[in-house]
């Protein structure tokens, strides 16, 4: 009990441009990721906004799936654990992939209005003669 406190008073009094420690921040993350809270609900005990936690979240699993440790895991496993997991990680790539895609269509978009509003070809064309 006495640790929690002292978490959330240090959260509390830090300067606004103040940074967390990694161990806080890998902290909150397992607590979202374990199911003791929610995103929000950890956003509302520690004096953070959600959207921090949430840009937490993307560096965590992005670093998760640089430096992967599956494959020990997954021996360590039953098969319903190892199911869970690979259900998760499945999950986890399906979200980042449709995150992709659609900053991939926002990037689009962006290129043809701006060559529609500024009449510019930005875009290379194909088979440009060569010097």
């Amino acid at each position: 009990m006495a640790t929690k406190s002292k978490d959330k008073t240090k959260i509390a009094t830090r300067k606004p441009w103040g940074r967390l420690s990694d161990d806080l921040k890998e902290k909150i993350i397992c607590e979202i990721k374990s199911g003791m809270l929610s995103q929000r609900a950890a956003g509302r005990k520690y004096g953070l906004p959600s959207s921090t936690i949430g840009k937490w979240m993307e560096k965590h699993n992005l670093a998760i799936l640089v430096h992967s440790k599956t494959s020990y895991e997954l021996s360590a496993m039953d098969e319903n654990q190892e199911t869970k997991l690979l259900k998760k990680k499945i999950d986890e790539l399906t979200k980042a992939l449709a995150d992709a895609q659609l900053r991939n269509v926002g990037l689009e978009t962006m290129i043809e209005v701006a060559e529609s509003e500024l009449k510019i070809n930005i875009r290379k064309k194909r088979g440009a003669k060569r010097s």
